[in-house]
């Protein structure tokens, strides 16, 4: 029974022993993690104060805008100044209408499909360019411009011209042929455009040929006619009177 109680004795101690030392493990332990939670909190502690207070930031300057600087007012012009600032407007207008005027006639020129055009409205503005170079003699472009409408307008013309130029130098052979039948003359016109007037009797002599040049008039009426030529023959032979030269040959 002894020897039963001494062994028990030594279990109780031995537990009692081994139950300090868990103690203190897991005190030390405990310990060691409430140090490692400890430091985090510190460095937090430490970037928390890197950061600058609300007061700094409010008391910054703001930034101040430049100033703008006023616009200068322009002088008021003078009624001589604002009558000659008028007149240039209206004249710079007057060009820039009469320019788009030139240059519709140039585009309908070179368009196959031609269009019809009025002209009426480039004589109209030929005499608008023709008082505007009349107020102002030094008005050079004005005066350029006008003439520029006035070729157009003969351009316009050239065809109608043309025609009414070819009748009449037909008409003017017909006339002279019916009072000259009595003498044995026949006249006629010729060549492109009705452009040469020939005068056909079997009687007709190079004296014969000068003295109708020289009584008849007939070189006035054939510049007049814009004949280029007037042919004198008898069937065998001819004389021409080249009405440029005002010669006959």
């Amino acid at each position: 029974m002894r020897r039963k109680s001494i062994a028990l004795s030594l279990i109780s101690l031995t537990m009692v022993s081994g139950g300090l030392v868990l103690g203190q493990t897991t005190t030390t332990t405990t310990s060691a993690q409430t140090t490692q939670t400890d430091k985090p909190q510190d460095g937090a502690t430490q970037a928390t104060g890197a950061i600058p207070s609300k007061s700094e930031l409010i008391n910054a300057a703001p930034v101040q805008p430049a100033e703008a600087t006023p616009t200068p007012v322009p002088a008021p012009l003078s009624p001589a100044e604002q009558k000659a600032a008028d007149t240039k407007a209206a004249l710079d207008a007057l060009l820039a209408e009469a320019t788009a005027l030139k240059t519709s006639y140039e585009n309908s020129r070179r368009s196959r499909n031609k269009t019809p055009v009025s002209l009426s409205t480039f004589r109209s503005m030929e005499l608008r360019l023709q008082m505007a170079a009349a107020a102002d003699p030094a008005n050079a472009p004005a005066l350029d411009m006008a003439n520029a409408m006035r070729m157009i307008q003969y351009g316009i013309l050239q065809p109608s011209v043309q025609i009414a130029a070819v009748a009449n130098r037909g008409l003017y052979a017909h006339e002279m042929g019916q009072r000259m039948r009595d003498d044995g003359m026949k006249v006629e016109a010729s060549g492109r455009g009705n452009s040469t007037v020939r005068f056909v009797s079997p009687q007709m002599t190079r004296q014969m040929a000068m003295q109708l040049v020289e009584t008849a008039k007939i070189p006035e009426q054939a510049r007049a006619l814009q004949f280029r030529r007037v042919v004198f023959s008898s069937g065998r032979r001819s004389w021409t009177y080249d009405v440029a030269r005002g010669r006959l040959r």
